[in-house]
């Protein structure tokens, strides 16, 4: 089986942090699919996009790349929250997986620009 290190590192930090993959995502500027390619070990990375999900991760990139024998309980302060996750968040994503693909970035895009809308109306 291939070592997957980045990936299983991935999902469990994100999943320690109560993110779905479609939430990291949207605070990484990446799409989900990529999310999960990254964690199931079907795609590579790129260093661009390991910080991006770093920081929205609250931790250095680095820690990607510990072993998990070698991974003490990291620390990361969890970023912030937008609302509990509801049906109609489920809903909004089934939509946007059933439009064409250029559709559905215009509307990614819309969801990005209003948390970053709601991040700085809470001066983060």
């Amino acid at each position: 089986m291939k070592n997957n290190t980045v990936g299983n590192n991935l999902r469990r930090m994100r999943e320690g942090l109560n993110l779905t993959q479609e939430e990291l995502a949207l605070r990484c500027d990446l799409t989900q699919g990529y999310i999960n390619f990254l964690e199931n070990g079907k795609r590579g990375y790129t260093k661009k996009s390991l910080a991006k999900i770093a920081k929205a991760l609250g931790i250095h990139i680095s820690q990607l790349f510990f072993e998990e024998k070698k991974i003490r309980d990291y620390v990361a302060e969890p970023p912030a929250t937008y609302g509990k996750r509801s049906n109609m968040y489920d809903e909004i994503i089934a939509l946007l997986d059933k439009l064409p693909d250029n559709v559905a970035e215009h509307y990614r895009m819309l969801l990005r620009a209003e948390v970053r809308i709601k991040d700085k109306e809470k001066g983060r």
